[in-house]
């Protein structure tokens, strides 16, 4: 997405604090010239606020002082949510070392603290040989950390009466797509905590109908919906591992058929779903889905996945996993807005996607018996969390990334790496240098 600065740059605004809105689409008017644009408030600074144009999801700056005075009433009649109360730290200089320690090209990091940024560190090459360094605004994949997004995008949905946590496959499949008899009372809860039934691993003839190398973006949404519910039904053919709701296996075929449960019931795609259901209230300008380099040739303008630790991985087929397995772990995310998704579990807030405090407890609340898993997140206390502590790690085996959050007191810290193998030691290390600066 090309984004188009007329006075500073984004990593210069971190620096000062901004602030986000949930984005909805309207009509502003030129104070100059009268002239009218449609588009959505993603951001408002000191003197000039962001729009997002939704027909080419190119996001400027316009100042307020073009604008007329109905179009900023408006923006005071509708206050944002504080991503950062206060100064943005650039954290870069304390994670400076890590790469060349560990052996990854790149890595980030980034740190909430009393619900809000706090501070945003890169360092490090988009690409390894390259010249090219990472910047703030630069966008990571998050692997199975998409997982938490999947069960919070299905608590929007339970919230609102349209599906409930003991909805079966069986219910909401059955007429869609033809299933083994042992899932047909697999619910929809059961899948978000890994107790399903459903195999850790699949085989290979699962894919048979999907265009596994295309990015979903390039697809109609019929043909997502059709190709996902062809992969739902080909794991659901799969013996279970072991009979549904006895024990605990990770499994991302489960989080697949809860994302085509969530399908089913909105008539609309995963990714669909999760831009107007978790991306556009949070202000998520800079989310999407699979590799973020998808577009670079020769100059990298995003951090490029790597292999062995140092083998840049090109973008296009093979440059992530497939695009139908998305609810388990293909999105990528800039940093500020991964802020922005982690602060609110951080601080159980009741805004514009969960509007419930119990629904943060249920998803926050490690099911008995089941390694400590939640539903999309693992359950666990550190020394820093003041209490109950949340987290995840994800990897697609060409970037890592992991989130800890501490809901207690309100922080947060995740850090990501361009490369599998060697960067869950540099997102380890990266955290641990933040939180004994920070959060000790």
């Amino acid at each position: 997405m090309m984004r188009v600065s007329l006075f500073y740059s984004l990593g210069a605004a971190l620096l000062f604090g901004l602030s986000s809105l949930a984005e909805e689409n309207r009509v502003w008017t030129s104070s100059k010239n009268g002239r009218q644009f449609e588009g959505a408030l993603v951001e408002v600074e000191e003197d000039v606020v962001s729009i997002r144009r939704e027909s080419d999801d190119v996001v400027f700056q316009v100042k307020k002082a073009d604008l007329v005075q109905a179009d900023l009433d408006w923006i005071k009649q509708n206050p944002p949510r504080a991503v950062a109360a206060g100064p943005v730290e650039d954290l870069s200089e304390l994670i400076s070392g890590v790469p060349a320690k560990t052996g990854t090209p790149a890595v980030g990091v980034l740190l909430v603290k009393d619900g809000g940024l706090r501070g945003i560190g890169v360092s490090g090459l988009r690409k390894a040989g390259g010249k090219r360094e990472v910047e703030a605004e630069d966008k990571w994949h998050l692997g199975s950390c998409t997982k938490s997004m999947t069960a919070t995008l299905a608590a929007t949905f339970v919230e609102d009466g349209a599906i409930t946590w003991e909805s079966t496959v069986s219910e909401v499949l059955g007429k869609k797509v033809k299933m083994l008899e042992a899932y047909e009372e697999v619910t929809l809860g059961m899948l978000l905590c890994n107790r399903s039934g459903l195999p850790g691993e699949t085989p290979d003839s699962v894919y048979d109908s999907i265009d596994y190398g295309a990015s979903v973006d390039d697809l109609r949404d019929r043909e997502v919906l059709k190709q996902r519910a062809e992969y739902v039904e080909a794991v659901l053919q799969l013996p279970p591992s072991h009979k549904p709701d006895s024990a605990y296996e990770y499994s991302n075929a489960g989080f697949v058929v809860a994302g085509a449960m969530l399908e089913q019931v909105a008539g609309k795609p995963w990714e669909k779903l999760m831009r107007e259901r978790l991306f556009k209230p949070l202000g998520m300008a800079d989310s999407g889905f699979g590799n973020a380099a998808r577009q670079d040739r020769n100059d990298p303008t995003q951090p490029w996945p790597h292999k062995d630790g140092a083998t840049p991985v090109a973008p296009g087929s093979g440059d992530d996993n497939s695009w139908v397995i998305g609810p388990a772990g293909t999105v990528h995310c800039s940093l500020k807005d991964v802020s922005r998704y982690i602060a609110m579990h951080a601080a159980r807030e009741v805004g514009p996607v969960l509007k419930k405090k119990e629904t943060y407890a249920f998803l926050h609340t490690a099911v008995p018996d089941n390694k400590d898993y939640a539903r999309g997140w693992i359950v666990s206390r550190t020394p820093w969390s003041g209490g109950q502590a949340i987290s995840h790690n994800g990897s697609n085996t060409m970037n890592h990334c992991r989130f800890w959050i501490a809901p207690e007191t309100k922080a947060a810290v995740a850090a990501f790496a361009n490369c599998g193998e060697n960067g869950r030691d540099s997102c380890r290390q990266a955290i641990a240098s933040v939180v004994e600066k920070h959060l000790k």
